[in-house]
């Protein structure tokens, strides 16, 4: 019998694996990758990407996946880990598609010293209440998060994001796209979608995880996860 599927996810900007709560009853092996800090400020997301796919190591019935850059960081990573398959979860294909009010908020991001990145993250709160539709829980998650996040990772992710053109995965690796419907990020008309949420914002694995854990299911096989749909369990990617 071939080994369960395995799916490794990559958070978003200024997250980590607490953002894929939701994907955790997901009937299939999880892993999340980490984010480590970038070699310089110059370094670029494919170089990025493929420091954390040596580190991870390539694997047999592997799916890669994240939201935001952490989707961006999957399709650069997939080929070094011999991916079965790519999830863009409110994902893109270069940093163009971004859209212009949150080009400038990375922007100045970018421009940043990075000792006043924590102080910056004041506003946050108000970022998450602009652009997304979440509950006060996850607002406050998200939050979080991001104020305990490296100032340097944090900086050198807004630059690296703005100068990103896709990609590595090869063309024989499928991209499984799904995406918000009112997404103020990364909006629809700028990707190609395999399935859209209505209503949907930027963060839908927090705001519709039912709808993005069975586009997951889907894509991956019912056959392929229900050999580990009462063993599922999940790691950490180092």
């Amino acid at each position: 019998m071939p080994d369960a599927p395995t799916l490794l996810l990559f958070p978003g900007l200024g997250a980590d694996a607490r953002t894929y709560g939701p994907q955790r009853s997901l009937p299939v092996h999880l892993e999340f990758a980490e984010w480590p800090e970038p070699e310089s400020p110059a370094e670029s997301l494919a170089h990025y990407a493929q420091r954390i796919a040596e580190r991870i190591g390539p694997r047999e019935n592997l799916y890669v996946g994240g939201v935001s850059l952490g989707a961006m960081v999957a399709l650069e990573a997939a080929r070094l880990l011999n991916a079965r398959g790519v999830f863009l979860i409110g994902g893109c294909i270069a940093g163009r598609q971004i859209a212009p009010l949150f080009r400038s908020v990375l922007t100045v991001g970018a421009a940043m010293p990075t000792r006043l990145i924590q102080s910056a993250l004041l506003i946050s709160p108000l970022a998450f209440l602009v652009f997304e539709r979440l509950t006060r829980d996850h607002r406050r998650l998200m939050t979080r998060m991001l104020r305990e996040h490296s100032p340097a990772q944090t900086r050198w992710s807004c630059r690296a994001i703005l100068e990103w053109e896709c990609c590595a995965t090869p063309r024989e690796v499928p991209v499984h796209a799904i995406h918000g419907a009112e997404d103020e990020v990364i909006p629809l008309r700028n990707v190609r979608a395999d399935h859209v949420v209505p209503a949907g914002r930027h963060m839908i694995s927090l705001q519709a995880p039912g709808e993005v854990n069975r586009f997951i299911v889907e894509r991956i096989g019912a056959e392929g996860c229900g050999r580990v749909a009462r063993g599922a369990k999940s790691s950490v990617a180092r």
